[in-house]
């Protein structure tokens, strides 16, 4: 399936650690997802940037070149694995609307009803592809502006009325503008993960030294910021990554604060994987992929005990 990522830090730093060194990291991640690379951040002048590209990460020098030269406050990441539509700029996440930043795992039906409370609040327009992503994001997009640009607000307005509305089998997702940054996991069925890092200079994480002195020297840069870490897997073999509960929202203000909660239903039309058709279901059950992240969660457990 799809992996998402996304760091919020107390000021701006690299995410290369993560996207590209880390045990686990989003290259390492593509070579499972390996039908589009996407990365989005708030640059030095507060607009969001978007670069994005319909080939797998671990194959892109561009890839490599963007995760060790951006520094920002707040950034997303995604390596696709199709449901079944194609492999084309458009369909590649994240989508950048409106100023608004957005990236989703998972499956949902778009119905004619959807396309038309997309028209509603105005926003079919900024669908470009085919993905039931981008419906979604559009969808995002028209309620925050009918919010007057409440992020939060527009957020769980969309997903409250998809909840509602359509047949959905998982809408993991990440919403980022003007360095307030939202993450979804709704409901169970796919993971959503997250690491906060405080600033520990006197005591870094173990996590932070594992291989070669080149990563040693990023990783006690980054340990010596405040930043959380949201991704669809444990990113390294710390204890300290929590599982997000069923229908939570993780809400990260400008200035850093979180705030957790979980303001939505049940959904109305649940799905399973049996319910999804072949592409569809492929893309959320790659077996090889699901083995191993059984196995780190077992790790995980036990460092933690």
């Amino acid at each position: 399936m799809c992996r998402l990522f996304a760091l919020h830090s107390h000021q701006p730093i690299t995410a290369d650690f993560w996207l590209l060194d880390a045990p686990y990291s989003l290259l390492s991640q593509s070579r499972f997802n390996a039908d589009g690379t996407g990365l989005g951040w708030i640059d030095e002048h507060g607009a969001p940037q978007v670069a994005k590209k319909p080939v797998a990460a671990y194959a892109s020098e561009r890839f490599g070149q963007i995760a060790t030269a951006v520094r920002s406050r707040a950034m997303i990441a995604h390596v696709r694995l199709s449901s079944g539509t194609g492999h084309c700029d458009e369909n590649t996440h994240p989508f950048l609307q409106d100023g608004i930043l957005s990236a989703h795992n998972g499956v949902l039906e778009v119905t004619e009803e959807m396309r038309e409370r997309v028209r509603e609040v105005g926003a079919a327009h900024h669908v470009l592809g085919s993905t039931d992503s981008e419906w979604m994001a559009a969808l995002i997009t028209g309620e925050v502006a009918a919010h007057g640009g409440d992020l939060r607000g527009g957020v769980v307005a969309a997903l409250d009325w998809i909840a509602r509305n359509v047949p959905v089998y998982s809408v993991n997702v990440l919403v980022l503008k003007d360095e307030e940054l939202i993450a979804v996991r709704l409901p169970a069925t796919n993971e959503l993960w997250v690491l906060e890092r405080e600033a520990t200079t006197s005591a870094p994480r173990e996590a932070l030294d594992q291989s070669s002195a080149t990563l040693r020297t990023r990783s006690e840069d980054l340990a010596g910021i405040d930043s959380v870490v949201i991704a669809s897997e444990p990113m390294d073999d710390d204890p300290a990554w929590r599982l997000m509960d069923s229908g939570e929202l993780l809400h990260l203000a400008a200035d850093g604060s979180m705030h957790r909660e979980r303001p939505f239903g049940p959904l109305a039309q649940p799905l399973a994987l049996e319910d999804l058709g072949l592409s569809a279901a492929a893309s959320q059950a790659h077996a090889a992929q699901d083995q191993a992240q059984q196995e780190r969660r077992r790790r995980l457990a036990e460092r933690a005990a």
